[in-house]
Formats: C-alpha cells, structure tokens, sequence
C-alpha cells in the first residue's frame, strides 16, 4: 500500500504532467489563428445579417469595375465559401493586400454554388459593398475600398 507521501508525489506528477500537456498544446496554432495573423496583412471582410446556419456564405472580391459590374466569378481575385452561421461570418484573404478591392456575397442556403432568383427577385440572401439597401447597386468606385477590414450586411428579400 502506497504512503501518503507516495500518493501525494503521484498526484503532483500527474498534474504537472496535465498542465504541460495543455500548456504544450496551447502552443501549437490552429489553422483559424493562421488564417487570421494572415488577415493581418490581407483583406478581412465580415458578413452580418446572416439569417441561419444552413449552406454557405459565398464571397467573392474584385479589383476591376468590368469584373464587378458583371458579378463575374471567374475574374475574381478571391472566392470563399463559408460556413453559414446566424448573425455573421468572416473570410480572409491573406494575398490580397493593395486593393481597392469590392466585395459580393451570397448565402448558398442550399449549397448549388449560385443565387438563386424567384422570378427577377433573389429568393437567397445577398450583398454588395457599398450599397446602402437591397435596392442599391453602387459603381465599383463606391463599391471598392482599399480598407483591410471590410464589413458587409445581407439582404433578404423573401
């Protein structure tokens, strides 16, 4: 049978060994924290108003009013899907530092990578940088900041 000088040496031990483990373990970054100490030095933008959780959050930046007048995809300089989640979502873009840049997004609620539309009215969320209501289609030269941090609100419409 082990001493009570034993017993209390084996519990010191162990929690020693748990602290340096968890102490250990808080070292080693996650791929969110990089994503972020990236963002740093690129482009941030932050999409509020996101009504639920369900599909992605589709974000795309452009540098170039004919590439952002078209809402062309293939021309952006960034592309992100995110995780939907209620009340707002981030994506960075550690490359992209010099800008002006204009940002457009969606929320793909049922994940086919487009918005979809009801007639001529979006039946999914959507935004534009630099408008001021769902109704607003501003030119690039509003739409595009070369702020690091750029935060956008969805609109719904349905």
């Amino acid at each position: 049978m082990p001493s009570i000088r034993q017993r209390v040496s084996a519990i010191c031990i162990s929690t020693a060994i748990l602290l340096g483990g968890a102490f250990a373990a808080s070292l080693v970054p996650t791929v969110e924290a990089q994503e972020k100490k990236n963002a740093s030095r690129g482009l941030e933008v932050t999409v509020e108003g996101v009504r639920n959780s369900k599909g992605l959050v589709v974000v795309l930046v452009m540098d170039n009013r004919d590439a952002f007048k078209a809402y062309d995809y293939e021309t952006a300089v960034g592309y992100k899907e995110v995780p939907a989640s209620t009340g707002s979502v981030q994506a960075f873009f550690p490359k992209l530092t010099s800008g002006p840049y204009a940002v457009v997004a969606f929320h793909d609620e049922n994940e086919n990578r487009d918005l979809d539309m009801d007639g001529q009215v979006p039946s999914e969320g959507y935004t534009v940088s630099g408008a001021k209501d769902a109704y607003d289609e501003p030119p690039f030269k509003r739409a595009a900041t070369k702020e690091r941090l750029q935060t956008v609100r969805m609109f719904y419409l349905n």
